[in-house]
């Protein structure tokens, strides 16, 4: 591929989906040496955010939230206007009859009228005022408290964080162990492209019920993909795939495609060889649980982010971040293997002969170097089959070696 300009389409489109090259075939009929030595790769601490979403909304106390307060009950002014009231007029009646007295019915009589006609009406005038005064800072104290107090402020400043964040630091790590949800390995056998179709739906049944509690965590909305059977070749959204034995994920319709048409050749041919019967059936299992992965990928944003940063890189780092995808889609899909693995039946001979699958595929096979080569690829399902959680998963802070 050129080397010159951005690797790959720009962001928001996929380029054509992820396939699985082929596998090399199942090993000769021999004893089962026993389990490997368990181990993987951990680099250092995992990150991601505390649990549990922020503490939205307004502090407590009058004025967020609370409904305006009654104003208090005012005292009556009657007795304060009553009683002024008695007095006036009583001393101008006093006034009158002593005038009349001293002037012997002079009836020039003017001063009265305006202590009459003012006075009554002056403890109206301010009663009024003392009746409404309490209730508008009541109401503008709700108004104004309820309409600056809003979270706005904080959902500005949560920016999302960034693509090497994502990846880095997805909180799908921190999700925990996955509990076996007691899945078992279908009895169907891929005598026919009908009966492959029931053995691979039955393996994505349990992968619906292993992985909401991991991708809800990490904050994702958990939806079960669809699946597609087809033989020889295939088109889907994100593109097209030929080839025998190439299957893929499509993120643009959240869809499975199984290439079923080289297990029923198999099984045909082998089927009714005991341990090539394990081994076909543990690739089938093997290939799910992988395709699975790229799905977890992207409800968590692992795979759009690490698309983003593929378009960004040269093609030698693109290469890189491939191969990061990958490995960690083989790791997720032995996560559910591993917590699986009792009522799956998956020891003996069948644990062997997915071992040999593990470390019989990779770059090897395929055309350029995006998958992750056979001498690492045992690294990273190891480490998910043996800790049955995706913090063993994190191939994004791994050394450039351990995803070569």
């Amino acid at each position: 591929m050129s080397n010159q300009g951005p690797y790959g389409p720009p962001p928001g489109q996929y380029p054509p989906p992820p396939q699985q090259y082929p596998y090399p075939g199942p090993p000769p009929q021999q004893q089962y040496p026993g389990p490997p030595p368990q181990y993987g790769p951990q680099y250092g601490p995992q990150y991601g955010p505390p649990p549990g979403p922020p503490n939205w909304g307004p502090p407590p106390g009058p004025g967020f939230g609370f409904p305006p307060q009654p104003p208090k009950k005012k005292r009556s002014k009657a007795p304060f206007i009553v009683v002024p009231l008695v007095l006036l007029f009583g001393a101008v009646g006093l006034f009158v009859v002593s005038s009349i007295l001293k002037h012997n019915g002079d009836d020039t009589y003017t001063q009265p009228e305006p202590t009459s006609s003012t006075h009554p009406t002056e403890p109206a005038t301010t009663s009024a005022p003392a009746t409404t005064r309490p209730t508008q800072p009541a109401r503008t104290t709700a108004t104004t408290t309820t309409t600056t107090t809003q979270p706005s402020a904080t959902r500005t400043t949560a920016a999302p964080p960034s693509d090497n964040v994502m990846v880095t630091k997805n909180r799908v790590y921190k999700s925990g162990v996955m509990k076996s949800v007691n899945c078992r390995e279908p009895g169907y056998r891929p005598t026919s492209l009908t009966n492959a179709r029931k053995y691979y739906a039955a393996v994505l049944t349990c992968l619906n019920r292993a992985w909401p509690r991991q991708v809800q965590y990490a904050g994702g909305r958990f939806r079960p993909p669809s699946l597609m059977i087809f033989s020889g070749s295939a088109t889907s959204p994100c593109g097209g795939s030929s080839g025998a034995g190439i299957s893929f994920y499509c993120p643009t319709n959240q869809t499975i495609y199984m290439e079923a048409g080289t297990d029923v050749t198999f099984w045909r041919k082998n089927g009714n060889i005991s341990y090539q019967s394990d081994w076909v059936r543990m690739k089938m299992a093997d290939t799910v649980a992988h395709e699975f992965g790229h799905h977890v990928q992207n409800m968590v944003g692992i795979l759009t982010a690490s698309w983003n940063l593929r378009y960004a890189s040269s093609n030698t780092k693109a290469l890189e971040i491939s191969r990061r995808t990958e490995l960690q889609a083989s790791c997720f899909g032995n996560v559910f293997l591993g917590s699986n693995r009792s009522t799956f039946g998956i020891t003996g001979d069948k644990k062997y002969q997915l071992q040999w699958l593990h470390s019989h595929q990779g770059d090897e096979y395929g055309v350029q170097p995006d998958h992750g080569s056979r001498a690492v690829y045992p690294l990273w399902t190891n480490a998910g089959w043996t800790s049955r959680s995706p913090a063993s998963c994190n191939t994004f802070t791994a050394p450039a070696s351990y995803v070569r």
